[in-house]
């Protein structure tokens, strides 16, 4: 039964694959049922019509990665405080809420603290709470004492990897992230090194695969990028020291990148200034340029390019989840590949492109307005803007 039938009309519209000039767009129950210039809907009557005049339309961001419970809590030993505890879910409701707010209608959160982003998935998706349409992964798997323990199931050889991927399924995952790197400042042989093996890579992605569950890779350094790949992983997280031959194999194997430009960018805006002396974070200055050019020399090779944040890492925060489009402009995309990749590319990757990335027939009408061209000038996206969610405008 149809409860509302809104009819949209404006100057400009952004569908995702096209501009779409003095557009009109129909919305019934939340969902698009019609499409196109205004002059080609015959005329019929609707309940709610609602001219956006000179604003300037586009999808609902979508972002691949991020942590709604800021993985970096600030005692890991305090995990056992059941007030710690529900403070912390208490923020990760808040922080999906100012995600909503910076664009984002949906998002993929790559590991939290005792997988307690799938309940913040539960409560968003039942509507307890505002904030992103939620694909979660739980618990991370990772090696013993690797990177992102604190917020992992630890895991050694091939027998400890298999069950450990049935057990995050088992406990809700929507897909499996994997551990495959430290970070760009971890000890060992090369920077990003690797901390699983081949095999347990390989185990983890045929074992998360017959569950039907996507595996993304958290990998900087070359090895492990390479292992990835190799094994078949649906996406690469950050990519830091990829080189071409990998981007080569990416492109024959439709393996995403999700470059996370933002996790690097605010730990040198932000976080050099506050703690100067902080290994990391002068290892982020020294990678940011490589990073941003193996990037752009991924997509310009055919490498799928997503849009993913990393927001919850240091320094990144949840409302400028958007500027991450600046970042990818100005490491050389044009505006309308780096709204494509939040948009269309991103939808792709979390299998919700039945729902988010494009404004068509059938999808969610959830967009977003602002009073400039971002196809124009990127860093409108990062500013002031209307949101509407299955049609309504949302009130943050």
């Amino acid at each position: 039964m149809i409860i509302s039938r809104i009819l949209f009309t404006g100057k400009w519209l952004f569908s995702g694959g096209e501009v779409i000039d003095n557009f009109a767009l129909v919305a019934e129950d939340g969902l698009i049922t019609w499409v196109g210039e205004a002059k080609e809907l015959a005329s019929s009557d609707f309940e709610i019509q609602k001219d956006l005049g000179e604003r300037y339309i586009t999808p609902g961001l979508i972002d691949s990665h991020v942590h709604l419970l800021s993985y970096q809590l600030p005692n890991v030993n305090q995990s056992n405080d059941t007030a710690f505890q529900a403070e912390n879910i208490c923020r990760g409701a808040w922080q999906a809420r100012q995600l909503l707010r910076a664009g984002v209608v949906a998002c993929r959160d790559l590991g939290s603290t005792n997988g307690y982003a799938l309940g913040i998935r539960e409560a968003v998706n039942k509507g307890y709470i505002k904030g992103p349409y939620t694909v979660a992964a739980g618990r991370v798997i990772c090696a013993t004492g690797g990177h992102g323990n604190s917020i992992g199931l630890q895991c050694d050889g091939v027998d400890q990897v298999i069950k450990g991927v049935r057990q995050v399924v088992k406990e809700g995952a929507d897909l499996v992230k994997i551990m495959a790197s430290g970070g760009v400042n971890s000890p060992g042989p090369e920077p990003g090194p690797a901390e699983l093996t081949f095999a347990e890579i390989k185990a983890a992605v045929d074992a998360a695969h017959a569950l039907g569950r996507k595996v993304a890779a958290h990998a900087h350094g070359n090895t492990a990028i390479r292992h990835c790949v190799e094994a078949g992983v649906d996406s690469i997280e950050h990519g830091v020291y990829l080189s071409e031959d990998i981007m080569t194999l990416m492109v024959t194997k439709g393996i995403y990148l999700v470059p996370t430009l933002s996790a690097p960018y605010y730990a040198v805006a932000m976080g050099l200034k506050k703690e100067p002396n902080n290994p990391d974070h002068a290892e982020s200055k020294a990678v940011l340029e490589r990073h941003r050019a193996a990037v752009l020399k991924s997509g310009r090779m055919g490498v799928k390019i997503a849009f993913g944040t990393d927001v919850g890492s240091p320094y990144n925060p949840f409302d400028r989840a958007a500027y991450e489009l600046v970042l990818m402009v100005e490491a050389g995309f044009k505006p309308s590949e780096a709204l494509t990749a939040a948009t269309q590319v991103s939808a792709d990757l979390l299998g919700i492109d039945d729902k988010y990335g494009t404004l068509q027939v059938g999808r969610k009408a959830s967009f977003l307005s602002f009073n400039r061209n971002p196809l124009e000038q990127i860093e409108v996206m990062v500013g002031e803007k209307d949101i509407y969610w299955d049609g309504q405008k949302v009130s943050l």
